[in-house]
């Protein structure tokens, strides 16, 4: 995702903090994702080329830190995290057709979508394989649920896609299956190696849910907000792709049936590129029926719930660190 400077600022001072272990992260990936086929060598170097944010092993090296310092194994758990986020981007872009992944040509446009299945399928069983070389067995089972919960969403995405009737309930499953379980996988994993990790794990389950969720309506916020900036890719993907989420799902609940008859009508077309072109209507809709709104009030009480599932732990750095995560997420739609 390609961030506005002042949403790269926050997050750059954050992950300041824990800059050392962020880079030992980085090394540890960089040989994940190396291999002696040379293909798969090459696209690697090219996934590591448009490096993301880094989100999801900064929560786990917060979670884990203590006093400072990240325990070793801790950091080769946030690069198979990462690695197993990449393949999901990978997998995402090939379902998607996409054009583009944070500023370069996406794997299955450069290399061909046979190709981006297989090295999708590379970097899951990869990080996974690494998690069990390295006998961390929690964090193995940890990172299991989430794959499952992952591929269990890709599925009821696509037996929901281009569908109005889709309801927030079933929306909120979709998220947190498919963005809000690894973000929780990632902060439980990193409490797994603290002393306490036992009578701790449920905070940082509840946190991690909790955060994910933020996450992902703030994503689908943006969607809406017409700065592709935020996105790295064009705005009302979503809608051409066929995703409904949080803001014209509540839209299209509120509205009338005047309204409903138009937009059913803009929706009857699976064909991306006149999807493409009802955007700007359906853009509209949602603003005029508080879609936005509701949403971005939806990912606000996440937000406060993620705060105050910390309330749990003793005061200090992490506490406060892990605020500011929660801060920063929910912020960057202002």
């Amino acid at each position: 995702m390609l961030l506005p400077d002042f949403e790269r600022v926050k997050l750059a001072r954050l992950q300041s903090r824990i800059k050392p272990h962020l880079e030992r992260t980085e090394a540890a990936l960089d040989r994940l994702t190396a291999s002696d086929i040379a293909l798969a060598d090459e696209i690697g170097r090219h996934i590591r080329n448009g490096r993301g944010k880094f989100f999801r092993p900064t929560l786990l090296l917060l979670s884990a830190m203590e006093e400072g310092q990240v325990p070793d194994l801790a950091v080769e758990a946030a690069a198979a995290v990462e690695l197993v986020h990449t393949a999901t981007l990978v997998h995402d872009d090939f379902i998607d057709d996409a054009e583009t992944r944070r500023g370069q040509p996406a794997v299955n446009k450069k290399y061909g979508p046979a190709t981006a299945l297989i090295m999708g399928d590379l970097l899951y069983t990869r990080a996974l394989q690494h998690l069990a070389r390295l006998d961390l067995v929690t964090p193995y089972r940890l990172m299991t649920d989430a794959a499952v919960h992952m591929s269990e969403a890709e599925m009821l995405q696509a037996q929901t896609r281009y569908s109005l009737e889709v309801d927030e309930e079933t929306y909120l499953r979709i998220i947190y299956q498919k963005t809000a379980s690894l973000i929780e996988c990632a902060c439980r994993i990193g409490a797994s190696f603290l002393p306490d990790a036992g009578d701790i794990d449920a905070v940082f389950r509840q946190f991690g849910c909790q955060t994910g969720l933020v996450f992902q309506i703030t994503d689908d916020i943006f969607d809406y907000l017409g700065d592709p900036r935020r996105l790295g890719k064009p705005t009302g993907c979503d809608w051409s792709e066929g995703r409904i989420t949080l803001p014209l799902i509540v839209a299209w609940r509120e509205a009338d049936a005047g309204a409903r008859a138009q937009i059913s009508a803009l929706a009857a077309s699976r064909d991306p590129a006149e999807r493409a072109g009802s955007w700007s209507e359906v853009q509209a809709f949602v603003q005029r029926y508080g879609g936005v709104d509701y949403a971005y009030e939806r990912a606000k009480a996440h937000g406060e719930k993620a705060k105050a599932a910390l309330g749990a732990l003793a005061t200090g750095s992490r506490q406060d660190l892990l605020t500011v995560a929660v801060e920063y997420v929910i912020n960057r739609l202002k």
